[in-house]
């Protein structure tokens, strides 16, 4: 009987962690940089618990463009509040294939100058592949490619568009269109406490 009492004690305790328990969840904020055609920003595709899909978005119409890929970085400020989710990479609409040709979705975390990783910075490259031309933007909006971040903790961090040295789109004879800019103001996430009480 003394047994019984004490392992309902211990469960008392482990089910109330000492009185309260938390879980994490997750908040995104896009930039106040209001849409414009042939702006790229990042926006939320969709959240769940503790993780934010995001979406690096170009904005239209502009069917005159050549857009055959994209490279850029998402400089996260502070990594110790939010990760990168490895593998995550899916491409959007913002490409679309002509005879021959596919799309191709690439992202992970950036190298240090002396060696290592450097969790501060998402690599990104979206691109056709098979050569033949490029393509324009026929909606108000098309996702250029949706990426999925994770918190680890309470806070708040920046995420924003950069580049080494800068973004970048290329046309299909590998030339940067100049015209096309991207939102050099900086979008938030932040890891708040879901609550959790107890007894």
């Amino acid at each position: 009987m003394k047994s019984f009492v004490s392992s309902l004690a211990l469960l008392a305790l482990l089910g109330c962690g000492g009185g309260s328990s938390s879980s994490l969840g997750a908040q995104f904020t896009q930039s106040g940089t209001p849409a414009a055609p042939r702006l790229i920003k990042l926006v939320q595709k969709s959240k769940s618990n503790a993780r934010v899909v995001v979406q690096a978005v170009i904005y239209g119409p502009d069917t005159t463009l050549d857009m055959y890929s994209f490279a850029f970085d998402v400089k996260i400020g502070d990594p110790s509040v939010v990760k990168f989710v490895d593998g995550s990479a899916v491409a959007g609409t913002a490409l679309t294939v002509f005879a021959g040709q596919s799309i191709q979705a690439v992202a992970g975390l950036g190298t240090l100058p002396g060696g290592g990783t450097d969790n501060s910075r998402v690599v990104v490259g979206v691109t056709k592949l098979g050569g033949g031309l490029g393509n324009g933007v026929a909606g108000n909006s098309a996702a250029i490619v949706s990426l999925s971040f994770q918190v680890l903790k309470q806070g708040t961090t920046t995420l924003q568009l950069s580049g080494a040295p800068n973004p970048v789109v290329l046309d299909h004879n590998g030339a940067a269109i100049g015209s096309i800019t991207f939102d050099s103001a900086t979008a938030s996430m932040k890891g708040v406490s879901t609550g959790g009480g107890g007894y």
